[in-house]
Protein backbone atom coordinates (compact mmCIF):
# COMPACT_ATOMS: atom_id res chain seq x y z
CA UNK A 1 0.00 0.00 0.00
CA UNK A 2 1.07 3.61 -0.93
CA UNK A 3 2.21 5.48 2.49
CA UNK A 4 0.68 9.28 2.10
CA UNK A 5 0.85 11.96 5.09
CA UNK A 6 -1.95 14.71 4.94
CA UNK A 7 -1.54 17.62 6.95
CA UNK A 8 -4.45 20.06 7.57
CA UNK A 9 -4.86 23.61 9.11
CA UNK A 10 -7.58 26.25 9.45
CA UNK A 11 -7.58 29.98 9.46
CA UNK A 12 -10.73 29.63 11.73
CA UNK A 13 -10.80 29.71 15.58
CA UNK A 14 -13.14 29.27 18.42
CA UNK A 15 -16.36 27.90 18.42
CA UNK A 16 -18.44 30.28 16.54
CA UNK A 17 -19.17 30.11 12.90
CA UNK A 18 -17.43 32.29 10.92
CA UNK A 19 -15.91 32.40 7.31
CA UNK A 20 -12.16 31.11 6.67
CA UNK A 21 -9.86 29.42 4.66
CA UNK A 22 -8.94 25.69 5.32
CA UNK A 23 -5.47 24.07 4.13
CA UNK A 24 -4.34 20.60 3.73
CA UNK A 25 -1.27 19.24 1.70
CA UNK A 26 -0.68 15.50 0.86
CA UNK A 27 2.72 13.94 0.92
CA UNK A 28 3.53 10.94 -0.48
CA UNK A 29 6.03 9.06 -3.14
CA UNK A 30 5.20 7.86 -6.65
CA UNK A 31 6.64 4.21 -7.42
CA UNK A 32 10.68 4.55 -8.32
CA UNK A 33 10.97 7.89 -6.75
CA UNK A 34 13.46 9.07 -3.75
CA UNK A 35 11.45 12.00 -2.80
CA UNK A 36 8.05 12.97 -2.26
CA UNK A 37 5.56 14.70 -4.25
CA UNK A 38 2.91 16.96 -2.38
CA UNK A 39 -0.46 18.03 -3.10
CA UNK A 40 -1.26 21.22 -1.32
CA UNK A 41 -4.95 23.11 -1.57
CA UNK A 42 -6.69 26.29 -0.17
CA UNK A 43 -10.38 26.65 0.28
CA UNK A 44 -12.33 29.54 1.33
CA UNK A 45 -15.36 27.56 3.60
CA UNK A 46 -18.43 29.43 5.04
CA UNK A 47 -20.03 29.39 8.65
CA UNK A 48 -18.17 26.98 9.89
CA UNK A 49 -16.26 26.67 13.64
CA UNK A 50 -12.96 25.79 14.38
CA UNK A 51 -13.72 21.84 14.76
CA UNK A 52 -15.91 21.76 11.41
CA UNK A 53 -12.93 23.75 9.80
CA UNK A 54 -10.82 21.02 10.40
CA UNK A 55 -12.83 18.20 9.60
CA UNK A 56 -13.76 19.55 6.34
CA UNK A 57 -10.02 20.21 5.64
CA UNK A 58 -9.72 16.53 6.39
CA UNK A 59 -12.37 15.75 4.16
CA UNK A 60 -11.50 17.46 0.90
CA UNK A 61 -7.98 15.83 1.56
CA UNK A 62 -9.24 12.51 0.77
CA UNK A 63 -11.08 14.03 -2.26
CA UNK A 64 -8.06 14.15 -3.68
CA UNK A 65 -6.98 10.02 -3.05
CA UNK A 66 -7.45 7.36 -5.22
CA UNK A 67 -6.97 4.67 -3.45
CA UNK A 68 -6.79 2.87 0.13
CA UNK A 69 -3.32 3.71 1.60
CA UNK A 70 -1.62 3.71 4.76
CA UNK A 71 -2.28 7.28 6.26
CA UNK A 72 -0.85 9.47 8.64
CA UNK A 73 -2.89 11.93 9.59
CA UNK A 74 -1.07 15.58 11.04
CA UNK A 75 -4.07 17.89 13.08
CA UNK A 76 -3.17 20.82 15.42
CA UNK A 77 -7.50 19.94 16.29
CA UNK A 78 -7.61 18.15 19.32
CA UNK A 79 -11.60 17.52 19.05
CA UNK A 80 -10.67 15.95 15.83
CA UNK A 81 -7.58 14.01 17.03
CA UNK A 82 -9.67 12.82 19.99
CA UNK A 83 -11.93 11.41 17.53
CA UNK A 84 -9.82 8.73 16.23
CA UNK A 85 -6.40 8.74 18.51
CA UNK A 86 -6.67 9.51 22.39
CA UNK A 87 -10.25 9.10 23.96
CA UNK A 88 -11.23 7.02 20.72
CA UNK A 89 -14.68 8.40 20.99
CA UNK A 90 -15.67 7.85 17.51
CA UNK A 91 -15.72 3.69 18.37
CA UNK A 92 -17.75 4.42 21.47
CA UNK A 93 -20.35 6.61 19.39
CA UNK A 94 -20.90 4.03 16.98
CA UNK A 95 -21.34 1.41 19.21
CA UNK A 96 -23.85 3.71 20.90
CA UNK A 97 -25.44 4.61 17.66
CA UNK A 98 -24.18 7.81 17.56
CA UNK A 99 -24.89 8.94 21.22
CA UNK A 100 -22.28 10.64 23.29
CA UNK A 101 -21.90 8.70 27.00
CA UNK A 102 -24.89 11.04 28.39
CA UNK A 103 -27.12 10.06 25.67
CA UNK A 104 -27.18 13.35 23.55
CA UNK A 105 -26.76 13.24 19.78
CA UNK A 106 -22.86 13.46 18.28
CA UNK A 107 -22.32 17.08 17.41
CA UNK A 108 -20.56 17.14 13.96
CA UNK A 109 -22.25 13.56 13.55
CA UNK A 110 -22.46 14.57 9.53
CA UNK A 111 -18.76 15.32 9.09
CA UNK A 112 -17.69 12.14 11.63
CA UNK A 113 -19.84 9.74 9.58
CA UNK A 114 -18.24 11.20 6.49
CA UNK A 115 -14.75 10.56 7.55
CA UNK A 116 -15.04 7.28 9.28
CA UNK A 117 -16.87 6.26 5.36
CA UNK A 118 -13.32 7.91 3.87
CA UNK A 119 -10.95 6.14 6.32
CA UNK A 120 -12.12 2.46 5.58
CA UNK A 121 -10.07 0.72 4.10
CA UNK A 122 -7.22 2.56 4.72
CA UNK A 123 -4.82 2.02 7.75
CA UNK A 124 -4.49 4.93 9.64
CA UNK A 125 -2.60 6.99 12.34
CA UNK A 126 -3.30 10.46 13.97
CA UNK A 127 -0.78 12.52 15.49
CA UNK A 128 -1.54 15.62 17.38
CA UNK A 129 0.50 19.07 17.44
CA UNK A 130 3.35 17.23 15.63
CA UNK A 131 6.15 19.60 14.80
CA UNK A 132 6.58 19.57 10.86
CA UNK A 133 7.00 22.07 8.09
CA UNK A 134 3.95 21.43 6.19
CA UNK A 135 1.70 22.45 8.94
CA UNK A 136 3.77 25.65 9.74
CA UNK A 137 3.48 26.40 5.97
CA UNK A 138 -0.39 25.60 5.62
CA UNK A 139 -0.37 28.03 8.83
CA UNK A 140 1.65 31.02 7.78
CA UNK A 141 -0.44 30.81 4.30
CA UNK A 142 -3.45 31.23 5.93
CA UNK A 143 -2.38 33.77 7.93
CA UNK A 144 -1.23 35.67 4.68
CA UNK A 145 -4.78 35.45 3.39
CA UNK A 146 -6.50 36.33 6.21
CA UNK A 147 -3.98 39.66 6.43
CA UNK A 148 -5.07 40.24 2.71
CA UNK A 149 -0.87 39.81 2.04
CA UNK A 150 -2.22 37.06 -0.58
CA UNK A 151 -5.19 35.72 -2.68
CA UNK A 152 -6.52 32.86 -2.47
CA UNK A 153 -5.98 32.65 -6.47
CA UNK A 154 -2.56 33.61 -5.50
CA UNK A 155 -1.79 30.60 -3.34
CA UNK A 156 -3.76 28.16 -6.04
CA UNK A 157 -1.15 29.63 -8.59
CA UNK A 158 1.78 29.31 -6.51
CA UNK A 159 1.12 25.37 -5.62
CA UNK A 160 -0.13 24.97 -9.44
CA UNK A 161 -3.97 24.52 -10.09
CA UNK A 162 -4.27 21.19 -11.83
CA UNK A 163 -6.28 19.05 -9.52
CA UNK A 164 -4.13 16.20 -9.02
CA UNK A 165 -4.64 12.98 -6.97
CA UNK A 166 -2.23 10.78 -4.39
Amino acid sequence: MKEVSIYIASSIRGRWNRDGYIGYCLEYYRDGCRYPETLTDYERVESLNENRAEMEALIRAFARMREKCVLSVYTENEYLYKGFAGDANVEKWIRNGWKTSRGTEVKNRDKWQEIVRRLQGNLYMFYLKETNAYTAALQADLRQLGDGQITLEGLKKRYGRERKHA
